[in-house]
C-alpha cells in the first residue's frame, strides 16, 4: 500500500567474523589441495581415481565453507511491532512473540561448542525465547556488543527485567 508508514521494526545486523586463524588455515588448505589436484591431473585424467577426487572435492567445499563463515556470513534479525515481515529473506520475529532474551556465556575454548565457534560455526551468544521456540543469535558480536543488543531487543520487546 502506497503512503502507508511500514510498521515500527527493529533490524540488527552483526558485524562479519573476520577470524584470522581460520581464514589463513583454509586459505593454506585450499592452496594445497589446487596444487595436489593440478599435478594428478597433470599425470592424465585416466589416472585419477575417483574416490580421492571425490574427497578432495569434499575438502575443498568444506574449506570455502569456512571461509564463507568468516568473511562474507553476517547474522541478521528483524523485529516488527506489527503486520508484515520488511523481507522474507531476513530472519524476521514479532516482538509480540517475544518472552526473553538473554545473553549466553562464550564456551570454554576445548569444548565441543568452543572449537565450532573457533571455525566460525558458533550459534550466536543471544538467547531469544519466544512463545513457540527458542533462537540463537548474534554470530560476529563481541561481549560488550552482545549487552548492548540484548538490551536493545528487550526495550523494542518491551520486556522488563531481562
Amino acid at each position: 500500500m502506497i503512503g502507508q508508514p511500514a510498521a515500527p521494526a527493529l533490524h540488527i545486523v552483526c558485524p562479519r567474523q573476520m577470524r584470522a586463524l581460520p581464514i589463513l588455515v583454509s586459505l593454506a588448505g585450499l592452496g594445497v589441495l589446487v596444487s595436489a589436484t593440478a599435478r594428478q591431473l597433470g599425470r592424465g585424467a585416466a589416472d585419477v581415481p575417483y574416490l580421492s577426487f571425490g574427497v578432495v572435492l569434499l575438502m575443498g567445499a568444506w574449506l570455502c565453507l569456512i571461509l564463507y563463515r568468516n568473511l562474507l556470513f553476517r547474522d541478521e534479525l528483524v523485529l516488527v511491532q506489527s503486520g508484515e515481515a520488511p523481507d522474507a529473506r531476513t530472519f524476521t520475529l514479532a516482538a509480540a512473540s517475544v518472552r526473553a532474551v538473554r545473553a549466553c556465556p562464550a564456551p570454554a575454548p576445548s569444548s565441543y561448542d568452543g572449537r565450532w565457534e573457533a571455525l566460525g560455526f558458533g550459534e550466536g551468544r543471544i538467547e531469544i525465547d519466544t512463545d513457540s521456540h527458542r533462537y540463537r543469535f548474534g554470530v560476529g558480536l563481541d561481549e560488550h556488543m552482545v549487552g548492548s543488543t540484548v538490551d536493545r531487543i528487550a526495550a523494542f520487546c518491551g520486556l522488563r527485567g531481562h
